[in-house]
């Protein structure tokens, strides 16, 4: 079953989020949005414009990721080499160091969300990887590598250049030659030789740089045009009453935040400098620095590097696990307009913009529900700080509806972040979620999710046992069915994202060890979930939803033939039990009973009349076919039907098929998209 993810096998974990990896759907996708609106139609000029912009900023989200896995080695060598501690320094406590964070970005950015919050090592010579003690490794291969690395270094600069180029060009020559091992080689040589190289490089870099500058502008322009009334009949205030317009301005202002988040956390700030400097010596061949002072001012290096942590959720090695940033100031170079950013928090702190209600539907499943919601809430509330840090009712609103059972969120495709650490540094904040970080707290919820799990896996298997899973099964325990997997995906859920927590106290009760595997959790004692159990209930409930979503699928195809099969087989029981009480049938001798006989005769003209595309709607025909069941049920209570076991036997089968007619015609496309 799949919301959505936060990203993918759902957004709510890895079947359900599945963790991880998947972005919120823009209001355009969303299922229930309908093909025609009115807001999306292409003759809708404000409609089309911020359909445009959402579509950018997720492009622009993927392109970090990828070019995050091709920063050329040079560049990485460099910014460590500038910095006598490595990029990362010796950062301690908040995470404020007196150097730069992030030269893992090179291995491959995100990665694989790994499910269990361990480590990974670099697997080849090419990988790179960032040390405890800030210093690379793993990321140039041999030693010969490195020299050839290193040789690039002295020419590549941080916004330190455009104090006094000059200076740094005299002294460039000196510079070479006392990292080169080749004294024949020269600046001119080198520096043809890096162009070369990695120009269509720095050009990617740059345009990605200037995209997202280009991507905060244009929204920007559409807030102010917005204000002005150049869209006519929206304004501000009435974009929010629409539901796709309320849904993708949420999103489009999520997606600048997520782009900030995600180059810093991807692309560090020595990285991103040495980018835009290198661009502007070898690739700005028309001497054009019409677009320099801003770039810096966006790409300029935080100074913040990661905490260390004792668990396994290692923010140096970790790339997919997210870090305090100093976030209030980074959003805060290209602000956006308060009125907007405060009309988007009281939209997600209010309303259920993506309408899950369907996917979700119990209120213990709630947080699961939004979560996509939750996670965009966190990256919008670095636009206005002031509700971190002073509004303490505000953000127990926040926490009560959002974040009362969780505190490890999903932040965009396998991007996760602790609360507890996030939201340290904000007094509001930190109150408000000091509730839900009690230990008692944290153990309840733990021993509640391993129940759950425990729960699930017994019902998986029961249903996945062969032969279970037929279509009148299905038909007949279709929410049983869906609400399992609606379990399962919370509690899995629930499960991964929380491994990952970067409190240690907090890891050691949800990441507990038991002494003795066992193929399911144990509900007594330690409640100890292992690495075993998580992936099982991932396999099982994929498994049951692969097969349920066939089920479906072709129960759709032909769900018109199953309704005209079954109406048919109950008008003929009818009319066979009503020639039966004329008294003259071969099943059994019994005395003619006219009244009986009429009824019969009569019902069966009543269930010939029920239409699968009739003039009525579904539900209108529901309603007969319920009233038919019940005068079903209540014939049963005349003394003569009562005590005939074939009468009874024929009713029951009857009925039986009614509901089924029922039941067919109540499953839609809706029910695939929820799985």
């Amino acid at each position: 079953m799949t919301t959505a993810t936060p990203s993918s096998m759902t957004a709510a974990i890895a079947p359900a989020d599945s963790t991880a990896t998947e972005a919120p759907n823009t209001a355009a996708q969303t299922k229930t949005a309908p093909a025609t609106s009115v807001f999306l139609s292409p003759n809708n000029l404000c409609g089309q414009t911020l359909l445009e912009l959402v579509s950018r900023g997720h492009g622009i989200l993927a392109n970090i990721r990828i070019l995050s896995e091709k920063v050329p080695p040079a560049f990485v060598a460099a910014a460590d080499e500038a910095n006598s501690n490595g990029i990362y320094g010796s950062g301690s406590g908040g995470g404020r160091g007196a150097t730069h964070e992030g030269a893992e970005s090179s291995s491959g950015g995100l990665g694989f969300l790994n499910l269990f919050g361990s480590t990974r090592s670099p697997q080849s010579s090419k990988d790179i990887a960032v040390d405890l003690d800030g210093s690379i490794s793993g990321n140039l291969g041999g030693e010969g590598d490195t020299d050839d690395v290193k040789k690039y270094t002295p020419f590549l600069f941080d916004f330190s250049y455009l104090h006094n180029p000059e200076e740094y060009e005299a002294n460039l020559s000196a510079s070479v030659e006392a990292n080169s091992s080749d004294g024949n080689l020269n600046v001119a040589n080198l520096e043809r030789e890096f162009e070369v190289n990695h120009k269509s490089t720095m050009e990617e870099y740059h345009a990605l740089f200037h995209s997202i500058h280009q991507y905060q502008a244009d929204l920007n322009i559409f807030a102010d045009d917005l204000n002005k009334g150049f869209f006519i009949q929206y304004t501000v205030e009435s974009l929010f009453l629409d539901n796709e317009g309320r849904a993708l301005i949420c999103e489009a202002v999520w997606l600048y935040g997520a782009i900030l988040i995600l180059m810093e956390r991807l692309l560090p700030g020595p990285i991103r400098e040495r980018l835009i400097i290198a661009y502007y010596r070898f690739c700005n061949r028309n001497n054009d620095i019409s677009q320099i002072d801003l770039l810096t001012k966006l790409c300029k290096s935080t100074n913040i590097s990661p905490p260390k942590s004792t668990t396994p959720a290692c923010f140096t090695k970790n790339p997919s696990h997210k870090y305090p940033m100093d976030e209030d100031k980074l959003f805060h170079r290209f602000p956006l307009p308060v009125e907007l950013v405060r009309n988007v928090i009281g939209t997600l702190v209010s309303d259920d913009i993506y309408r899950q209600s369907s996917a979700f539907p119990s209120i213990d499943h709630r947080s699961t529900r939004l979560s996509r919601q939750a996670s965009m809430l966190y990256v919008v509330l670095f636009f206005d700080p002031l509700v971190l840090r002073d509004e303490p009712g505000k953000m127990r609103e926040i926490v009560d509806k959002y974040f009362h059972d969780n505190w490890v969120i999903h932040i965009y495709a396998g991007l996760t972040a602790d609360l507890s650490l996030e939201w340290e540094r904000f007094p509001a904040a930190k109150a408000a979620l000091d509730n839900v970080l009690k230990l008692e707290n944290v153990k309840r919820l733990h021993i509640a999710n391993a129940k759950l799990i425990g729960q699930c896996m017994a019902e998986l298997r029961a249903y996945l046992t062969m032969g279970i899973l037929t279509d009148s099964f299905v038909l007949d325990n279709r929410h049983d069915l869906l609400n399992c997997l609606r379990r399962c995906n919370v509690a899995v859920r629930w499960r991964i994202l929380h491994r990952r927590t970067s409190n240690s106290v907090h890891h050691g009760i949800i990441c507990a060890t038991a002494e003795k595997v066992a193929p399911d959790p144990k509900l007594e004692g330690e409640f100890a979930v292992n690495d075993t159990h998580v992936v099982s209930l991932l396999l099982l409930s994929s498994q049951l939803e692969l097969q349920l979503k066939d089920i479906f699928q072709q129960l759709l195809s032909k769900k018109e033939s199953i309704w005209i099969g079954c109406r048919a087989k109950a008008s003929q029981m009818m009319s066979d039990l009503s020639k039966y009480f004329k008294g003259d049938q071969t099943l059994a001798r019994v005395s003619r009973h006219d009244g009986l006989m009429k009824w019969f005769e009569s019902m069966a003209t009543e269930i010939n009349y029920l239409e699968y595309e009739g003039g009525d709607h579904f539900t209108v025909t529901g309603r007969k076919i319920q009233l038919c069941v019940q005068a079903l049920e209540e014939v049963e209570q005349y003394d003569l039907v009562d005590r005939d076991v074939q009468v009874k036997s024929f009713i029951h089968e009857a009925r039986s098929l009614l509901l089924q007619m029922a039941r067919a015609v109540g499953i839609n496309e809706d029910i695939c998209t929820d799985i």
